[in-house]
């Protein structure tokens, strides 16, 4: 059993915890997926939301991918997203009355996340809240994807801030095993998978949305024992 310090810091994942995402990054892969005889299910997606290219890329031809054909992903694959997600790109309720809390609180905050740099551009500087967070670690960052814990320890380490002294968001399977292979606790949001099946995989938590924080609920309580102070996102 890990002994949990309190925590101080908030680790956010991206896709589907910081803008809510998750099905325009389905389609952009379904769709892409096309030009090399792929017809992939929402299934086989979902199952590596979380992956970074290589991962998705290795599934879709079958075999290790050349550093090219992982290159050509990230800058085809991903604009085909941003061009279908950006008429939609709105800040997630509840996500600023918390990290505006935290930053009230002096909570450190990050972001840890499987995608490309221009990807975080394009959802941290268009949502305007890029200031909210001390350090940001994406995937050119990282020898390995979730669910290693990599990605985790390293937001953790350039934080500054023990890893057991962290909390951290997710909506992904790949990214609570990631967490909770760190000695993180990890809350878990229902944006891309429904909470019975993210409960299977042992959360500190689970929430619809941010917006349940501003209550008592289980997520609200365990960061609120956490930190030894009242969570107030009013």
């Amino acid at each position: 059993m890990v002994n949990f310090a309190r925590m101080n810091a908030f680790i956010f994942d991206m896709d589907g915890v910081l803008a809510d995402n998750s099905d325009f990054h389905v389609q952009a892969w379904t769709d892409y997926s096309r030009q090399y005889g792929r017809e992939l299910t929402i299934d086989d997606i979902k199952s590596r939301l979380g992956f970074n290219n290589r991962e998705y890329m290795r599934f879709v031809l079958d075999r290790e991918p050349t550093d090219a054909e992982v290159l050509k992903s990230t800058i085809e694959k991903e604009a085909l997203y941003r061009e279908l997600y950006h008429p939609h790109l709105v800040t997630p309720p509840g996500l600023v009355a918390l990290l505006e809390y935290a930053r009230r609180e002096g909570i450190v905050c990050g972001v840890a996340t499987s995608a490309p740099e221009v990807n975080v551009r394009f959802v941290l500087d268009g949502l305007k809240i890029r200031p909210y967070f001390k350090e940001i670690v994406d995937a050119s960052c990282v020898k390995n994807c979730k669910p290693d814990p990599e990605i985790y320890l390293l937001a953790s380490q350039r934080l500054g801030v023990p890893p057991a002294e962290c909390i951290v968001f997710e909506d992904a399977i790949a990214g609570i095993q990631a967490g909770n292979a760190a000695g993180m606790r990890v809350v878990a949001i229902t944006t891309s998978y429904p909470g019975a099946v993210l409960a299977g995989y042992q959360p500190a938590a689970v929430i619809s949305s941010f917006s349940d924080l501003a209550v008592t609920c289980p997520a609200s309580s365990l960061i609120e024992t956490a930190i030894g102070r009242k969570l107030s996102l009013a």
